[in-house]
């Protein structure tokens, strides 16, 4: 029988706070567990997005049903339908997901953040952008990240000067260098 793994040790800085991209979501509709000690925070455009993706039969309609069924259990776990109470943030682990020790956090008011005039400002990538720079603006200590799947989002992100990254959940391997090459001595 295979020993258990031990749990890696938390770190000892802030956790971060990651800002979901709606593809990252419909890529994987367990993301919203995989980012062990650090926060998520949903976007309310992101939630509109998804609402308009969860018909028909398709791989990514399914899933987006599956993240909704997801966000669904996480809310019942709260006491009171308040908006302060979802404003503290709904704990990842209340489902049974003991791997996720962060919070969720939805979009609970209005976010103005002003974009630069290039950017159209009904545009859905680009509100999800102006939630981060306004989360960046309000939590100076605490590094804010948006995390997208799509490339050209995470390129306007980097030019805004906010943190961008890929979501690389599905990859099986971190270290090319521990493969097998196929060659004994």
């Amino acid at each position: 029988k295979p020993a258990a793994q031990p749990r890696k040790p938390r770190p000892s800085g802030a956790a971060k706070l990651f800002v979901l991209d709606t593809n990252v979501l419909m890529h994987d509709p367990m993301s919203l567990f995989r980012f062990e000690e650090h926060d998520i925070f949903l976007p309310m455009i992101t939630l509109e997005e998804l609402d308009g993706h969860k018909k028909g039969m398709t791989e990514v309609a399914r899933n987006v049903r599956q993240v909704s069924r997801e966000l669904d259990q996480l809310a019942a776990g709260l006491k009171s339908s308040s908006v302060e109470e979802m404003s503290k943030g709904l704990p990842l682990a209340g489902t049974g997901h003991r791997e996720a020790e962060g919070n969720l956090f939805f979009q609970t008011e209005l976010i103005d953040a002003p974009l630069p005039q290039g950017l159209p400002q009904g545009k859905a990538d680009n509100q999800i952008l102006g939630v981060v720079q306004a989360l960046k603006d309000r939590h100076p200590g605490r590094e804010v990240v948006l995390v997208s799947k799509d490339i050209n989002m995470r390129i306007k992100a980097r030019a805004l000067g906010l943190a961008a990254e890929d979501y690389f959940n599905d990859k099986t391997l971190d270290d090319g260098d521990l493969l097998y090459t196929g060659v004994l001595p």
